[in-house]
């Protein structure tokens, strides 16, 4: 495995898909303990949904032929049918009746016969008289309107979710709308994360900082960001600057994980051990350095067959090579199929220097005027180290390499922070 260095955002995604192949464990899950788990399989559909032509407003049912028929558009009301209770009788050709949202539509004993459009209520006039019930349709119709065909969500037998989706609430209602209470889904990853670096101390263990302590932010925030994409996390701790704990940290962590993050460590300096403790533990670095800002020393490699991804220490620098490479790569691990990301253009609210050849992402929120693209502005200040960004900020604003310096006015691509199903 080469090591290749000073890649593009592009060519660090294409050296990643082509590392990791998916595992392949599923296992069966009740519907509702499904939420953002992978599917583990095509799901097909046994049923058509809905399972009958169904209407689709509260109204008057009738046969639009028959409707043609009766100069006026005036036919006789018999019978009532609503959800949960279908017509007793068959359809009375010639005639209507009154039906509610959710009802299946009647049949008549000739199938030419049935109802097959429906008025709503509030555009019908409806009189009684000794004769019985009548209503008059608006002329405004046209023949099918207002009801729901057999089989218009989904029909019988129709692939309805691919394997490898990611289950949100519009595909748990899918599924339970097809019938499943439990699902074959792949098994959540088990990721393994260190921190490195003698100045972190670790919040679950003491509160007081040494000078030149920090808190250890980025094992928190690597967790929630894990666990919102339903892997399983284990806890590494935090290991110091020393090449020989680096190694045995990651070798001991290869034991029990799909996948290991390793933050801090990554830059390359006289105290930075990441890739060299992966292959000294027997892995090997695939490709170090891209030329982003934040993240350019992000690192990745494979050791004993596990991915290993080298995450520079800098909080947001961890949250932004999260976002644009590890959770897709550790998504494809898990057996899953990444949605490309978001990208949509929009006016820039600012002016910043920046370098050719390096691809930067601010930290923005937008607004918007009428008749504009929304217009991106900074939130908080620049920095790697700036977790505050983060905080409020609708995603991120990508400035090109081939992009020179910002004017305001000028226009670029925003990413937008996905953080729920």
């Amino acid at each position: 495995m080469t090591n290749h260095t000073g890649l593009t955002l592009t060519e660090a995604e294409q050296h990643l898909k082509q590392m990791i192949s998916p595992l392949k464990k599923t296992e069966i899950r009740p519907l509702a303990a499904a939420t953002g788990a992978i599917l583990g399989q095509n799901l097909v559909s046994p049923i058509n949904v809905p399972p009958s032509d169904t209407a689709a407003v509260d109204g008057y049912a009738f046969c639009y032929a028959a409707m043609l028929a009766s100069p006026d558009r005036r036919l006789q009301v018999k019978g009532q049918a609503s959800a949960g209770h279908p017509l007793t009788h068959a359809f009375i050709p010639g005639t209507a009746i009154y039906i509610t949202t959710g009802t299946p539509m009647p049949q008549a004993e000739q199938t030419d016969h049935s109802p097959d459009t429906i008025a709503m209520q509030e555009h019908c006039e409806v009189e009684t008289d000794a004769g019985g019930t009548w209503v008059t349709l608006p002329d405004a119709l046209t023949k099918g309107s207002n009801f729901r065909p057999c089989g218009e969500n989904i029909q019988r037998d129709e692939v309805a979710l691919t394997k490898g989706q990611r289950l949100g609430a519009a595909e748990i209602g899918l599924a339970a709308a097809m019938g499943f209470s439990q699902i074959e889904v792949q098994k959540p990853l088990s990721v393994g994360l260190l921190s490195t670096g003698e100045e972190v101390h670790d919040i679950t263990l003491t509160s007081d900082l040494k000078t030149g302590g920090i808190f250890d932010s980025n094992r928190p925030m690597l967790t929630s960001l894990l666990k919102s994409d339903f892997h399983h996390v284990h806890d590494g701790g935090i290991i110091g600057d020393k090449l020989e704990a680096v190694t045995h940290a990651i070798r001991t962590m290869a034991e029990k994980a799909d996948a290991i993050i390793l933050s801090g460590g990554s830059s390359g300096g006289s105290e930075d051990f990441a890739r060299q403790a992966v292959e000294a533990a027997g892995g090997k670095i695939a490709f170090s350095g891209i030329h982003i800002k934040p993240g350019r020393p992000f690192a990745a490699g494979i050791l004993a067959s596990k991915p290993v991804f080298c995450i520079p220490g800098n909080p947001v620098a961890v949250f932004v090579t999260y976002r644009l490479l590890v959770a897709d790569a550790l998504m494809r691990l898990a057996g899953g199929i990444p949605r490309p990301q978001l990208r949509f253009p929009v006016i820039c609210g600012f002016s910043a220097k920046h370098n050719l050849g390096r691809t930067d992402f601010v930290r923005v929120t937008l607004s918007y005027d009428k008749g504009t693209l929304p217009v991106a502005t900074p939130n908080g200040r620049f920095g790697a180290g700036v977790l505050t960004s983060l905080i409020g900020a609708d995603g991120l604003l990508e400035i090109s390499a081939d992009h020179g310096h910002v004017n305001e006015g000028d226009q670029c691509h925003f990413i937008p922070f996905r953080e729920a199903l």
